[in-house]
């Protein structure tokens, strides 16, 4: 589990059957730990640009057209 706290890891295999329910996907049980591990780090990459503190006045960057 990686350190990760069981409610944590039971929240994201429940993400993941949902997902696969909702896209009617199937998924063979033995590439399952290899889905959640990619799912943990997609979370927690997700985690790092949340926890960057952002004031109310910052926009985004301009587009750039070449």
């Amino acid at each position: 589990m990686d350190g990760q706290h069981p409610k944590a890891e039971a929240d994201l295999g429940a993400f993941l059957d949902a997902a696969l329910a909702v896209a009617e996907l199937p998924l063979e049980p033995e590439l399952r730990p290899r889905v959640l591990m990619h799912l943990r780090t997609a979370v927690e990459m997700a985690q790092i640009v949340t926890s960057f503190p952002l004031s109310d006045e910052a926009e985004p960057a301009p587009v750039y057209l070449p």
